[in-house]
């Protein structure tokens, strides 16, 4: 069963190492979470569509492997978001729904 989560995207400046510029709306992104299990991190790809990030900060994701340890996500905790080895934003997840 599919678990959806919304959480509030924060994204990391160019200057500091982050995307040049944010993904446009209606696109589909597919960036990596970092979580952490027990004593080690493990990073799972996430789906959503981007809304406009001009107007909003939320967004509404899924994981897109099935077997994606979505009980690890924790609500009001913050987690990394990836592309590849570059760190692009951190995301606060506030609810959920399965």
């Amino acid at each position: 069963m599919k678990s959806y989560f919304t959480a509030r995207i924060e994204w990391i400046t160019y200057e500091n190492g982050g995307r040049r510029c944010m993904p446009p709306q209606g696109t589909r992104y597919c960036p990596l979470i970092r979580l952490y299990e027990k004593e080690r991190c493990v990073e799972w790809s996430i789906d959503f569509i981007c809304p406009d990030f001009n107007e909003t900060d939320l967004i509404d994701f899924v994981f897109l492997a099935q077997e994606a340890p979505s009980g690890l996500v924790e609500l009001n905790k913050e987690y990394d978001i990836f592309e590849g080895a570059k760190k692009v934003a951190k995301i606060r997840v506030f609810a959920y729904e399965q």
